[in-house]
């Protein structure tokens, strides 16, 4: 399981290797087989000893949790998808460690690089993000442990290949590159001068934007310095030229109407609602008249009791506290609230094709701007 390396990526020995192929074989085998295992459990078990019991199906998720819960095979299912994600941040966190200072360097701005980064000492930390370790990823992603660190984005960088088993590609770029891919199919006249990647990490979801528009001037922000130094670093190695800056979605410092399109990926279900619709009105500030806004998600994909029991286990064991709130927002109606007309807003969907078959095709909503 070999990552596309970079000049930031965390290079390996032979037992840290070795630990993280093991950590990656057991995400693979509770993804693809004992966490969809309980929806047998469910179906061929459960619920007939319910229906049985009481003359109906479950009608509630409160109730199907209840279910499950009476199962061990649930519960030691949830016992190992938890510690797996801690086992997985500890072994990666080794190796990032061990070099940490190598990584910092290489990261450091150069007077020959093609991109720039800007990080702001002086940004305030919103308490969503502060409070909680989000994917129990240790110090969430904003978090320093050095000056100039880079920790953050170097653990997140090699993380994310262990937790998907190398399924979103040798440069973790799979979402990006469905993200950018279906704003290409879906407006084929859109000829962007400027694009806006929100939350962007170590830069999985930026550089597929530039391959995809070449002769555009792209941009990120995200939340945490770690994540931009370490994606500066990392697109300077690829040869990519793009501008990192630190900055919170719900209050950039870009002119109104600078994009043609802004961006984000996995970034909405780690808001809570208040700041999802701040993010949404800057969208509009910043968007150019004709210009397209696109994050991920908005179907409506916990429509049954089982369904809501298995996207909040996420929620309630890998430290994913807003995403519940988010699949229960009407986000029509907040992009409308945030400036954009109802004529305007779109849904799709494009197939995962790095993603191996286990996932479903990735769901995007969004709005063109009038």
């Amino acid at each position: 399981m070999f990552q596309d390396a970079h000049a930031l990526l965390p290079k390996a020995t032979h037992d840290e290797f070795a630990r993280q192929e093991f950590v990656a074989a057991l995400r693979k085998r509770f993804t693809t087989d004992i966490w969809p295992g309980n929806r047998r459990l469910y179906a061929e078990s459960l619920v007939p000893a319910f229906e049985k019991k009481h003359g109906r199906s479950p009608e509630t998720a409160k109730e199907a949790y209840a279910l499950l819960e009476t199962s061990f095979y649930y519960r030691a299912g949830s016992l190992m998808g938890r510690a797996t994600q801690e086992i997985m941040w500890d072994t990666v966190g080794e190796s990032v460690e061990r070099q940490l200072g190598d990584m910092i360097e290489a990261a450091r701005p150069k007077a020959d690089d093609i991109g720039t980064v800007q990080t702001n000492p002086d940004l305030a930390i919103p308490r969503y993000i502060d409070a909680v370790d989000i994917h129990a990823m240790p110090g969430n992603f904003h978090t320093e442990i050095r000056e100039e660190d880079v920790y953050a984005g170097a653990l997140y960088d090699r993380g994310v290949y262990v937790f998907s088993f190398g399924g979103l590609g040798t440069q973790n770029e799979g979402l990006g590159m469905v993200s950018a891919a279906f704003v290409q199919e879906r407006f084929p006249d859109l000829k962007p001068r400027r694009i806006l990647d929100i939350g962007c990490g170590p830069g999985f979801s930026t550089l597929p934007w530039k391959e995809l528009y070449p002769d555009a001037e792209v941009h990120a922000i995200d939340i945490g310095a770690p994540q931009v130094r370490y994606a500066h670093g990392r697109a300077e190695s690829l040869g990519y030229p793009i501008h990192f800056s630190q900055q919170d979605a719900a209050d950039m410092d870009f002119e109104d109407g600078y994009f043609d399109i802004v961006a984000s990926m996995l970034v909405t279900h780690e808001m809570p609602g208040p700041h999802i619709r701040r993010m949404f009105a800057e969208c509009h500030r910043v968007l150019a008249s004709g210009g397209v806004m696109l994050h991920d998600g908005g179907y409506p994909h916990a429509e049954t009791p089982i369904d809501v029991v298995m996207a909040n286990w996420f929620n309630e064991n890998v430290n994913e506290p807003f995403a519940v709130g988010m699949r229960g927002m009407d986000m029509d109606e907040e992009m409308v609230r945030a400036g954009f007309d109802r004529d305007g807003l779109f849904r799709g969907r494009k197939a995962q094709v790095y993603l191996k078959g286990h996932l479903p095709p990735a769901s995007f909503i969004g709005a063109v701007k009038q």
